[in-house]
């Protein structure tokens, strides 16, 4: 009777065991990130954002909303400043600078079973001796799909002190780096922290200036999952004992299969041409005495001239150079001759291919969106992006009620309002009472005039912000 009682019990844990990990997979599976991207680029100015396209688990839109209203708010709050140098430089007969304005924000993730960690870098350069560098992590239980927080992590608070004293202790590794209250300013927190999950490593990570000057860069402290064994919950432990970090080279936000050999050379990341290139798209091909021919452009070793149909001959800081039957570049080759979204931090190379005829409308138009620091400019701003039917920039200038009330119709019309015909010749803005507004948008088609109609705006200041949107709009009659 034992015998069998104990051989139900084993069959019944192999098939739980199966099932828990088969629940992980088909989670894992399910799930997919996906790059896209909102460029725009004009004289001083380049915006480049290649965030990630969530789906396949119950809160993947919901996460993908918060990223986009991210994205609206940086781009916005950027232009905006951009918008408002320009005019000042100009007012004072003053040039801008020929290093011109930047924003760069790229991504990386990883799953562990069903916990994925989203981690968004962002880069703003406006102006003087340096630009500034944000991060910022979401983490979900994709199988449930509620979010993690740092204390939902642990089994109770015991946690607390064992995380304080490895944070204290790789401190004291490199003292010199922190500021001398940087400990106080970690305690404080009371285990508070940004982190993300990578493979088997917890990753808490701080701002710069948070707790040692600039040139230190943003500090991180990775921890492995085996020393907060007892601390982790069982089954974070066992998503995360067994999983890996992200690999230096990275595809499309994670890890590239398989990883290519690199090399670091005069603090530059030496790649292999072939793979990397067919890795973008590009056909590579063989010329007897040109050697290497990449998209128009031919590449030799220890010839330093690099080009190609996009961009005129330029030198790097490293020539190509041929060990055995690979010929290796610097990474910096795909990105600045072959315009391609390559990144190099100095810790790891992430490549994005976003197909550009799939890139999403919205994704078109958003650039424009410049954060109205008034009430009347929010109000112009919404008219000029009806008349140009932007349907992003008027989204983007609505409160987040507004934005749920009217998004599924903006989706539906493809982010484009309106249509070739009538079309809006030109406008006249009223000021109404109680923070309204009227706009008077006067229509036409081929045969001439087509009549007017008048949009009521309800404007507001954001909370601790110096920035406006629109809370409320409706159509008057005439």
């Amino acid at each position: 009777m034992k015998k069998i009682i104990s051989l139900i019990l084993a069959v019944l844990i192999l098939v739980t065991s199966f099932s828990t990990f088969a629940g992980a997979e088909a989670a894992k599976s399910k799930v997919k990130v996906e790059p896209g991207k909102i460029e725009k680029l004009e004289e001083n100015l380049s915006i480049k954002v290649i965030y990630p396209y969530l789906s396949g688990f119950s809160t993947a839109a919901k996460l993908n909303e918060t990223i986009r209203n991210k994205n609206i708010s940086n781009i916005g709050n950027f232009n905006n400043y951009y918008k408002e140098l320009k005019e000042e430089l100009k007012n004072a007969g003053e040039e801008m600078s020929p290093i011109g304005f930047s924003l760069e924000s790229y991504f990386d993730y990883n799953i562990s079973g069903s916990l994925l960690s989203l981690i968004i870098s962002t880069y703003e350069y406006t102006g003087g001796a340096h630009g500034m560098s944000y991060v910022e992590s979401y983490n979900v239980n994709t199988g449930t799909g509620a979010t993690l927080t740092f204390d939902s992590l642990f089994k109770n608070s015991n946690y607390k002190k064992i995380i304080l004293q490895k944070i204290y202790k790789l401190i004291d590794k490199e003292k010199e780096l922190y500021f001398d209250d940087a400990k106080k300013t970690v305690a404080a927190l009371n285990s508070n922290y940004q982190f993300y999950i990578d493979g088997n490593k917890l990753v808490i990570y701080f701002g710069l200036y948070e707790l040692r000057p600039y040139a230190g860069g943003m500090p991180v402290f990775e921890i492995n999952a085996r020393e907060l064994k007892g601390y982790l919950k069982d089954d974070i432990y066992s998503q995360m004992i067994n999983a890996k970090p992200l690999e230096k080279v990275r595809f499309n936000g994670t890890s590239l299969k398989p990883q290519v050999n690199t090399y670091e050379q005069s603090y530059s990341l030496m790649v292999p041409l072939q793979s990397i290139a067919k890795l973008l798209g590009y056909k590579v091909t063989w010329h007897a005495t040109k050697g290497w021919g990449v998209a128009g452009g031919y590449l030799k070793n220890n010839v330093n001239s690099y080009y190609s149909d996009k961009s005129e001959k330029v030198k790097l800081d490293l020539p190509p150079k041929a060990k055995g039957n690979t010929l290796y570049v610097p990474n910096t080759y795909f990105s600045e001759v072959l315009k391609e979204d390559v990144f190099y931090d100095g810790k790891a190379l992430r490549i994005f291919k976003i197909n550009s005829t799939q890139q999403k409308m919205f994704d078109q138009l958003i650039g424009d969106f410049v954060s109205p620091g008034s009430a009347e400019e929010s109000v112009k701003e919404y008219a000029q992006a009806v008349q140009k039917r932007n349907g992003a920039v008027q989204y983007a200038l609505m409160s987040e009620a507004l934005k749920a009330k009217n998004r599924a119709a903006f989706e539906e019309l493809n982010w484009v309002t309106g249509v070739s015909s009538p079309w809006v010749t030109s406008y006249d803005i009223k000021k109404a009472d109680n923070g309204k507004y009227d706009i008077v948008f006067h229509w036409a088609t081929s045969a001439g005039n087509a009549g007017d109609s008048t949009t009521q705006l309800t404007v507001a200041q954001i909370k601790g912000t110096e920035y406006w949107e629109i809370t409320g709009s409706k159509e008057l009659e005439q």
